[in-house]
């Protein structure tokens, strides 16, 4: 299946779903929750230009370096995505520290967000893919 290129798609693999293979950090629901209802069990079948991980994903940074990736922020959590093996894109949260520093100082410059904001978040251990799942709380 050959998508449009930079089309937004979320990944099983970060979603606290049941599936295939190890999981990797998992998104918060207020990034792929709709209008009309969260994400079900099928990320194939989700409207996923309706969701705040598509709007993240329009408006992301590209890599400074020309790696294919893509950076966001929302709610003081950093999001990279890359691409799917589908031709469609997925993201998913990042400690701040694996944000690209250019990209960090446009941010801050522009007031994207704050370095104040930041620290909450600048590093998490691999082994801790539920972290950003505590920006679902109100």
């Amino acid at each position: 299946m050959n998508a449009a290129p930079h089309q937004y798609r979320g990944s099983p693999k970060h979603k606290n779903r049941p599936s295939h293979g190890p999981k990797g950090t998992l998104c918060p629901e207020w990034t792929h929750a709709t209008v009309q209802a969260g994400l079900a069990t099928d990320p194939y079948q989700h409207p996923w230009p309706e969701t705040e991980a598509s709007r993240l994903f329009a408006t992301s940074a590209t890599a400074p370096d020309g790696a294919e990736r893509r950076y966001a922020t929302s709610r003081g959590i950093a999001f990279e995505a890359k691409p799917s093996n589908d031709g469609t894109w997925h993201g998913y949260p990042i400690p701040w520290e694996s944000v690209p520093d250019t990209i960090v100082d446009q941010w801050v410059a522009n007031g994207t967000i704050v370095r104040r904001t930041m620290k909450r978040h600048w590093h998490h251990p691999a082994s801790n893919i539920h972290w950003a799942l505590d920006s679902d709380s109100p």
